[in-house]
């Protein structure tokens, strides 16, 4: 104990735990060790069962040769496999076909393992001079047999005799196991009583010491003996802190704890000390801030009572207000300036009361936005707050006269960030910052007096201006009204040209539609704007190119054709006519390329009319082979083709001409 008592508790923390992990790791190894014994022996009596099971099925196998078999090769294939198996029983060795690693016979089954191994040896020599002489002799096949038998005996004695050894090594590590508990556990209710007499006792003494406020001495000098110094400081601090406190509660707070409670005290040792000197700041701070606090109220319910008592009379209203301020916050002079915005183009501040000014001088005083202070606090809407001017400041930018005081304060008088007016002050000391939050405060109560005063003074001109305007809503009425009858007609109007546009719209739909040509019209982005519904663009659609309105034309072309094309196109949107004959789907077409143009006369598209002229081929070709003897018959349907071409071409002249006003 006295090794314990001798060490530090983070010695012993360290000492006492690796010892006991280093003693947890060692049994831990040993008992990996017993099982891994107990293991490995079990594996040992599986692999002499499975050796007794070979020796089983190569006398099964030497029966066979009895009856008139040969040796096979997987007889002796199965002899040199239990030969080999016998060995790794003996020396160890891993198990083929596995990662078994079987460990030496010891003791008693080595012994057992002799006999079978000079069995063994003898079985397997009748064995192999049976397969040499050949399998006649029944003598020889009956001392096989019962070598056999035999060595399946001794087999047999040696997995009991691995039994046992198991047993033996199970009892062991049973016992071992039993003596480590209870080592342990001796070890554990030692190392608590060391526990409960080093730390637990100690730490007992100390809470009973500081329960009844008193030091405790005697102690181990380790962490717990500083421990308990530590507590004793903190004790004395406690009583010390005590009796500062009982002062505080007293009203002494101006109470130096340095000098009537600790004479050793210095900022930074004692945090609780600390914390009460600096509450003790607070306090004093408090204090000072609810006098403050209940000047202001005190003050803001003075200036209430005047503001609810006002009448209509802003002059005597101003005066009250002023003169009051200044004896309130013990200032020496003030005054009360208001906006007047009568003239909208014109706004100005204007002295309406005064406080000890030279009133003849000043009584007259306008101030314009934006000049001097006065001026740029109105248009800035915060407080300016000046000290220490020189002797002419007051006379050549303040409405204070001549004398120079030390400090002036300029307060905006506002409601949210909307200016009524000004209230200057000014002193022989300086303010103190809460009679600047006072005289801010205020400004808005003072603010809210004077707006409610201009709205009623607006609301009175917006009544007089109502009134005016009921009149002249009365004429604008009538003028409305005939305004409405006029919109009217302009509304039938229109919805008579827009009836006639939709009709004109479908005529020319239907005119392009009654023609079996091709009409397209394009813009200058080579897009389709309109289309008829002729054969030839449904042999595009059916084709799978959707040629409707917005498709660009030229994806039409392929690469070698493409600038052919649009040089078509182009001359077109230069102002040219363009005529050309193209095949499509195996017809020909006489395509024709218009510029449209605007009011203006600008090209704003092009036009193209494409006729199928493959019939009035045929019927050429046909004329051209009859020009002589033809029949009657034949001149009568040349005429009538040629009629309905002209029909056709007819209607083409027409559409164009339809289109081309429509483009515009």
């Amino acid at each position: 104990m006295n090794f314990f008592r001798n060490r530090s508790l983070k010695q012993l923390s360290i000492i006492i735990p690796g010892a006991f992990l280093i003693l947890i790791l060692l049994e831990i190894f040993w008992l990996q060790n017993r099982f891994s014994k107990t293991e490995s022996v079990q594996y040992q009596i599986d692999f002499v069962r499975s050796v007794q099971l070979n020796n089983e099925r190569l006398s099964f196998q030497i029966n066979q040769l009895q009856q008139g078999s040969s040796l096979q090769p997987a007889t002796l294939s199965l002899i040199n496999q239990q030969e080999l198996n016998l060995q790794i029983i003996e020396t160890g060795g891993r198990i083929p076909g596995s990662d078994i690693f079987l460990p030496s016979l010891q003791r008693l089954p080595k012994i057992t393992y002799r006999n079978l191994s000079e069995l063994w040896i003898a079985y397997k020599k009748k064995i192999l001079e049976l397969h040499s002489k050949g399998n006649n002799d029944a003598s020889a096949f009956a001392l096989i047999q019962a070598l056999s038998l035999r060595v399946s005996d001794w087999l047999t004695k040696l997995s009991d005799d691995l039994y046992d050894e198991a047993a033996k090594s199970r009892n062991t590590q049973t016992a071992t196991l039993v003596v480590i508990i209870v080592t342990d556990v001796l070890l554990l209710i030692v190392l608590v009583a060391a526990f409960h007499r080093l730390v637990l006792s100690p730490i007992k003494y100390i809470e009973e010491n500081t329960i009844v406020h008193q030091h405790t001495h005697g102690l181990t000098q380790n962490e717990i003996g500083s421990l308990a110094f530590q507590v004793n400081e903190v004790i004395e601090q406690l009583r010390d802190a005590t009796d500062f406190v009982k002062g505080i509660g007293e009203g002494k707070l101006d109470m130096d704890y340095k000098a009537e409670l600790d004479v050793n005290y210095a900022p930074g040792k004692h945090k609780l000390a600390d914390e009460l000197i600096a509450m003790q700041g607070k306090l004093k701070s408090i204090n000072e801030e609810e006098q403050r606090r209940q000047w202001a109220n005190e003050g803001l319910t003075k200036f209430v009572d005047i503001l609810r008592n006002a009448n209509d009379n802003v002059q005597a209203l101003g005066d009250k207000i002023i003169s009051t301020l200044v004896q309130y916050t013990g200032s020496n002079q003030g005054g009360l300036y208001v906006l007047n915005d009568d003239d909208e183009h014109h706004k100005f501040l204007e002295l309406i009361s005064l406080f000890a000014f030279d009133i003849k001088k000043f009584q007259k005083q306008q101030i314009k936005l934006g000049e001097g202070i006065l001026g740029q606090t109105f248009l800035e809407k915060e407080t300016t707050y000046l000290t220490n001017m020189p002797e002419d400041y007051a006379r050549i930018t303040s409405g204070l006269g001549d004398s120079t005081p030390k400090s002036i304060l300029i307060v905006p008088l506002k409601v949210d960030r909307d200016v009524y007016g000004i209230v200057e002050l000014a002193s022989f000391r300086e303010f103190e910052p809460h009679e600047i939050s006072f005289v801010e405060k205020l400004g808005e109560t003072i603010a809210s007096t004077l707006s409610s005063v201009k709205v009623n003074q607006k609301n009175r001109k917006l009544l007089e201006q109502s009134q005016q305007q009921t009149e002249e809503m009365r004429a604008q009425e009538e003028e409305m009204r005939q305004n409405m009858e006029e919109l009217t007609a302009t509304q039938e109007g229109m919805n008579r040209l827009l009836k006639e546009a939709q009709e004109k719209e479908t005529y020319l739909n239907n005119l392009m539609d009654a023609t079996t040509d091709a009409i397209v019209a394009i813009d200058r982005e080579y897009k389709v704007v309109l289309r008829n519904n002729a054969p030839l663009f449904e042999g595009f659609v059916s084709q799978g190119i959707k040629y409707e309105k917005g498709y660009y034309v030229l994806g039409l072309f392929k690469q070698e054709e493409f600038n052919y094309h649009k040089g078509i196109y182009d001359k077109a949107f230069a102002g040219e006519t363009v005529k050309v004959t193209k095949e499509y789907f195996g017809r020909k077409y006489s395509i024709s390329y218009n510029p449209l143009r605007s009011n203006t006369g600008e090209v704003i598209g092009v036009s193209i009319f494409a006729h199928d002229e493959t019939e009035l081929e045929a019927l050429k070709e046909q004329l051209s082979r009859k020009q002589t003897g033809s029949s009657e018959g034949d001149w009568r349907l040349a005429e009538e083709v040629e009629k309905t071409f002209r029909i056709q071409l007819e209607a083409l002249k027409i559409t164009q001409e339809e289109i081309q006003p429509n483009r515009q």
